[in-house]
C-alpha cells in the first residue's frame, strides 16, 4: 500500500478527513504537502473552484461560471491558464515532500492536460499519496482509475460508516508514515 484513496458522495467528510490525515502524517513526522480544490462562492452560490496550495494557500482559478474556455464541466468554464500553474506547483513539490496530497482527483482537474500529466506522474511516482477521488472517477476516466487501484485501497465515506472509515484511514496513516517518513521509525529517520 502506498496510497489512501477516499471517495462518497458530496458533503460526506471527504475533505476533512483528507486534511485530518495530512495532519496525523505532520504529527508523525512526515514532510506533507498537496493540492486542495475548494469550492467558490459568492452571495451564497457557488461560482467556481481554486486549486490551491496545501500548505502556502496559494490559489489559481480552476473553473468559473463565466470562465471562457474550450472545456466545460457542467456549467463551469475550465481556467486552463490557472490550472496549469497549479500543475507544476504540484509537480515542483513531489522531491521535496514525503507525502503527496490531493483533494481532488476528479473531472475538472482531469479536463486540464498538464494538470491530468501532474497528477498521473504522481500516481506513477514512489511517493506515497492521499487522496480524493470523485465518486464516478471509474466511469469517467477509468485508466486514471486503474491506476489507482493498483496503489492502495479506495475507502468510501458515507454518513453511517464515517466513524469507522475515520479509524481505518488514521489506521493507514501511521502505516504510511512508518514506512515513508521521519519520523516513527520511518525510511526518513537520520
Amino acid at each position: 500500500m502506498r496510497g489512501i484513496f477516499l471517495t462518497g458522495p458530496p458533503g460526506s467528510g471527504k475533505t476533512t478527513l483528507v486534511r485530518e490525515l495530512a495532519s496525523t502524517l505532520e504529527s508523525l513526522g512526515c514532510r506533507v504537502e498537496g493540492i486542495v480544490a475548494p469550492e467558490i462562492r459568492e452571495g451564497g452560490k457557488r461560482i467556481g473552484f481554486d486549486i490551491c496550495a496545501l500548505k502556502s494557500l496559494k490559489c489559481w482559478r480552476l473553473a468559473r461560471i463565466g470562465c471562457y474556455s474550450k472545456r466545460y464541466v457542467g456549467k463551469y468554464g475550465v481556467c486552463e491558464r490557472e490550472a496549469m500553474q497549479a500543475a507544476e506547483h504540484l509537480r515542483n513539490i513531489v522531491s521535496m515532500i514525503d507525502v503527496v496530497v490531493i483533494d481532488e482527483i476528479g473531472p475538472m482537474e482531469l479536463k486540464v492536460s498538464t494538470l491530468r500529466s501532474a497528477i498521473v506522474e504522481v500516481l506513477y511516482s514512489s511517493k506515497p499519496i492521499v487522496a480524493v477521488i470523485h465518486r464516478r472517477l471509474r466511469y469517467s476516466h477509468p485508466e486514471v482509475y486503474r491506476i489507482i487501484l493498483s496503489i492502495g485501497p479506495i475507502l468510501v465515506l458515507t454518513p453511517k460508516r464515517r466513524d469507522a472509515i475515520k479509524r481505518e484511514a488514521h489506521t493507514m496513516a501511521r502505516v504510511l508514515a512508518r514506512a515513508a517518513c521521519r519520523g516513527e521509525g520511518g525510511a526518513g529517520t537520520t
